[in-house]
């Protein structure tokens, strides 16, 4: 079992670093390490980072590496999809993921994010700020491992804004030009509610994408290079207006083209 952190640690972890670094940098913290400097969270098992560009990603890991930090070859199952630049770990096991600009590969380090965090903590050329406990719940929701929906949990019980989360969630799908991401945070909302008996006010917008992306993921592998209509209509096992509609949203995203009566596939983002 690895170890897990509390705020003081991270706090003086986080100090040594702005100690030694020799330009500014400001870093956002997202995840156990913001709940924990609000008091939501006793302890963490990472320190997650994000930076806004490749040479505050190069500074942070030379001083990290400088300071008896281990680059994380194998992280483990549970790190396969989140998509950190950077993984190290110190010999007392506490593990700081950085990433650049998007986290988790599922969201980016919106103007709005930034916009909502509070700088917490200045030390040497280093600022902390952490990002709001709204975007820390979408965070939560998209990361996958295995405390998040305990956390998302803990800070329901803040009284989140949820029309913040839901503009952000729309948000990020402007801002990745796809919607698939939500089908994550629909099946967290699930979990949420099925071990804490939770059905938060973004649920209703969540499952009416997730329904819509799955049914235009059956369109798209039915089309696979290209059909008619008519064949698609044998192959797929909706309504023909819900084809109607996932063929529409489908040309939209620019991932098909219909051309007289031939559907045609284009990209598989959605």
């Amino acid at each position: 079992m690895r170890a897990r952190f509390d705020s003081e640690y991270i706090r003086s972890e986080l100090e040594r670093i702005g100690d030694q670094l020799e330009t500014p940098l400001t870093v956002y913290l997202i995840g156990g390490g913001s709940m924990a400097f609000r008091d939501l969270k006793e302890t963490t098992k990472d320190i997650d980072l994000v930076v806004t560009h490749g040479d505050a990603l190069r500074h942070l890991q030379t001083v990290l590496l400088k300071n008896g930090y281990e680059v994380v070859e194998e992280p483990g199952e549970e790190y396969d999809d989140l998509g950190a630049q950077r993984i190290l770990e110190n010999e007392d096991g506490c593990r700081i993921d950085v990433f650049n600009q998007q986290i988790v590969d599922k969201l980016v380090l919106s103007e709005g994010m930034r916009q909502r965090s509070v700088t917490h903590l200045v030390a040497g050329e280093l600022t902390v700020a952490l990002v709001s406990a709204e975007d820390v719940f979408l965070f939560k929701s998209v990361a996958g491992r295995t405390d998040d929906i305990d956390d998302m949990f803990a800070l329901v019980q803040t009284a989140l804004d949820f029309d913040i989360v839901e503009a952000e969630l729309e948000r990020q799908i402007d801002l990745l030009g796809q919607e698939l991401f939500v089908t994550y945070v629909n099946e967290a909302l699930l979990a949420l509610a099925d071990r804490h008996n939770i059905r938060t006010p973004l649920s209703t917008t969540v499952e009416a994408i997730t329904e819509r992306v799955y049914e235009e993921l059956e369109v798209l592998q039915a089309v696979g290079g290209s059909v008619s209509r008519s064949d698609l209509d044998q192959r797929v096992g909706l309504p023909s207006e819900g084809i109607d509609a996932a063929i529409r949203s489908l040309e939209s995203k620019g991932v098909v083209t219909v051309e007289d009566d031939k559907i045609v596939k284009e990209s598989t983002t959605l």
